[in-house]
């Protein structure tokens, strides 16, 4: 059954692509207009400012039709869906987050019912802690170590239910006593942000817990891995008392210096802006904030602002180093059967190069250096199998049963 929620997302997302095509459709047309008509040179070099034709009346007719459109949406189902759960079903969240991946961003901006608010969600799927009708009291034996599982770009946290070898959630919790939850978010925001965010919801999770927390471990996949960096590092500035009870970091084929799609996209839309026939088709332009994010790895307010990251600049971000007293795993994949094959080299596990999910880079200052026992390159495997394989599973138990001591940090310059 069809939400009412989504019905409203969903209509008012086809308006707002519409006024989005109008606009291309618009600069194109202007672009040809102008020319095939040798007495608009001549204007420009007097100066004198282009005169409204009329297609340009037309398509201000077509855009306040949608405009007004869209207020009559909202009058007409806001009172509806105010209240009803877009998440009901595998496929609606799936759907849900791949919309967000791509437009998450717009989607908060426009106020669209689509757009994913940060929530946990606990092995059931049902939704716990703020927002949710009982808080974390609706969680049955609640443990006093906590493992929180961060999805990445597009996805949500119904992909960590595994599809062929099972939930890594519930395997940390029948082995080592953990407490699973899920979280869910906007991947369409800046990673900042979401860093922001999770960082405080966090601290409300030590705050609320019905048990005293001795433990707290969180692992990210892709993106995920990034937005744990930057919580921990806001919530190292504000000096919040949850990164004090962080044991364990893992981190799941993070691009940690971009992700080598992203950079192809970013070069693709810089060269097509740089022609006036196909700069209103360059789409990446229009992509969210967090796919442009994952350029360089974007982890911090500082790394994008003042900055247009359609534009083909260097990477500006400042260096974000691991969280010191917090023991920091790294996986990785390669498609190939040898990590040392052309294939893997070039490509890693499809979206993430091998050097950026092991951290490396030309700079010391923004080298993430680990001892060789916290870092696992498995082959034959692409981006999608860190979430559900079997000997990566193996390998992230393995590590978080071994003693403190027995994996540790090291700091290389």
């Amino acid at each position: 059954m069809v939400s009412i929620k989504s019905i409203h997302g969903s209509a008012q997302l086809l308006l707002d692509v519409t006024s989005g095509v109008t606009q291309i459709v618009e600069r194109t047309h202007r672009t040809i207009a102008r020319e095939v008509n040798p007495l608009n040179r001549l204007r420009d070099m007097a100066g004198v400012p282009p005169e409204e034709g009329s297609q340009g009346r037309t398509y201000q007719v077509i855009q306040s039709t949608t405009s007004l459109l869209q207020q009559e949406l909202h009058r007409s189902l806001d009172k509806f869906s105010a209240q009803e759960d877009i998440l009901k079903s595998s496929q609606s969240v799936k759907v849900a987050a791949a919309l967000n991946g791509v437009c998450g961003d717009h989607l908060e901006a426009s106020n669209n019912p689509l757009a994913i608010p940060m929530h946990f969600r606990n092995s059931a799927g049902q939704k716990v802690g703020p927002g949710s009708v009982n808080g974390f009291a609706s969680i049955q034996d609640a443990s006093s170590k906590i493992v929180v599982l961060v999805h990445g770009l597009c996805l949500s946290h119904e992909y960590w239910k595994g599809h062929n070898e099972g939930d890594l959630g519930t395997e940390l919790q029948r082995e080592s006593g953990f407490t699973p939850l899920y979280l869910n978010y906007n991947t369409g925001k800046h990673i900042s942000h979401n860093g922001e965010e999770l960082s405080q919801l966090l601290e409300n999770l030590v705050e609320s817990w019905p048990v005293e927390i001795e433990e707290l471990t969180l692992i990210g996949h892709s993106m995920g891995g990034l937005v744990i960096r930057s919580a921990c590092w806001y919530s190292s500035e504000l000096n919040l008392p949850w990164t004090g009870l962080l044991k364990n970091a893992l981190y799941l084929g993070s691009p940690h210096h971009g992700s080598a799609v992203a950079k192809a996209g970013n070069m693709l839309t810089f060269v097509m802006k740089k022609f006036r026939y196909a700069s209103p088709f360059a789409l990446g332009q229009h992509t969210s904030a967090g796919i442009k994010d994952l350029r360089h790895g974007n982890l911090l307010d500082d790394d994008w602002e003042g900055i247009d990251q359609d534009d083909f600049h260097p990477d500006y971000r400042q260096p974000v180093p691991l969280r010191e007293g917090t023991r920091h795993f790294f996986i990785a994949a390669a498609i190939g059967k040898n990590v040392s094959d052309f294939t893997s080299m070039m490509v890693g596990d499809l979206l993430v190069r091998l050097g950026s999910a092991k951290g490396h880079h030309s700079d010391n200052l923004k080298k993430l250096s680990i001892s060789p026992e916290n870092c696992r390159v498995f082959e034959n495997l692409n981006h999608l199998d860190l979430l559900d394989n079997k000997v990566v599973h193996d390998q992230i138990l393995e590590w978080l049963a071994a003693s403190p001591d027995a994996c540790k940090p090291v700091n290389r310059l």
